[in-house]
């Protein structure tokens, strides 16, 4: 629901001490990325450039500790693609991603860089890759609770289902151009649907589904009233997924 860029401040999540290991038991390789991630927040006061940032990341996927632990490794490729994403180079963001995505062990390391590597391959009209990434995100993030505790999410009303719910709306925005890609969102945003008919997740599906003329008028009324009745604040997220459906993809 947002543009390709993904906000930095997200990978504080996977960075930290608590995120798949505790603090008695970090490896050494994590302990790098940790470092590397701290010299990375010195953006926010102008004391490095990105390049400097992005170099550094380089040099800390390069070092035997970080090499030896597949979800350090995954993280420090992951967070020079996604710098590379704010300079505008897709191509390297592309490359390092992809690099990052077999790599990962833990889910809640991997959250927020797949959410990132679904919306490179988007922008970079790699439809089949992007759904591929997408349906990952929709079938096993559907539910992050962390995100509850973002204020950028918490705000939304939607928090726990955010990642799934802006995945959802990317398969709609590629099946809308690309037909070969239509039967496979379809059966992507059904299943999601049939196990959502609950949450914001499961009007979003249902948004999409009727956008895409997967629903008649009827039934779509009937669902999202449905869901309304269970969740009457979602009459709100309702309107605000259908003004965002019908817009130009970003």
């Amino acid at each position: 629901m947002r543009s390709f860029v993904l906000p930095l401040f997200l990978v504080a999540i996977v960075c930290s001490p608590a995120a798949g290991q505790t603090a008695t038991k970090i490896s050494k390789g994590r302990a790098a990325v940790e470092a590397a991630y701290q010299y990375q927040n010195k953006l926010a006061d102008s004391t490095v450039t990105i390049g400097q940032v992005i170099q550094n990341w380089s040099v800390v996927a390069s070092t035997p500790d970080v090499q030896k632990d597949p979800d350090a490794l995954a993280i420090a490729y992951g967070c020079e693609g996604l710098l590379e994403v704010q300079t505008g180079d897709l191509n390297k963001a592309d490359s390092l991603l992809q690099k990052a995505m077999p790599l990962f062990r833990i889910r809640q390391s991997k959250s927020s860089f797949l959410v990132a590597y679904a919306e490179v391959e988007r922008a970079l009209k790699h439809n089949a890759l992007a759904m591929k990434a997408y349906d990952e995100i929709v079938t096993t993030m559907d539910s992050v609770p962390a995100l509850e505790k973002i204020e950028f999410y918490h705000l939304s009303g939607y928090a726990p289902y955010a990642y799934a719910i802006d995945a959802a709306y990317g398969i709609a925005q590629i099946a809308m151009v690309d037909s070969a890609e239509r039967k496979p969102a379809i059966t992507i945003l059904t299943k999601a649907m049939d196990r959502h008919m609950a949450d914001a997740l499961g009007l979003m599906t249902v948004v999409a589904l009727h956008e895409l003329g997967a629903m008649s008028s009827e039934d779509y009324k009937f669902k999202v009233d449905l869901i309304c009745s269970r969740k009457p604040e979602l009459r709100d997220v309702w309107e605000t997924f259908e003004k965002r459906i019908k817009s130009p993809a970003q």
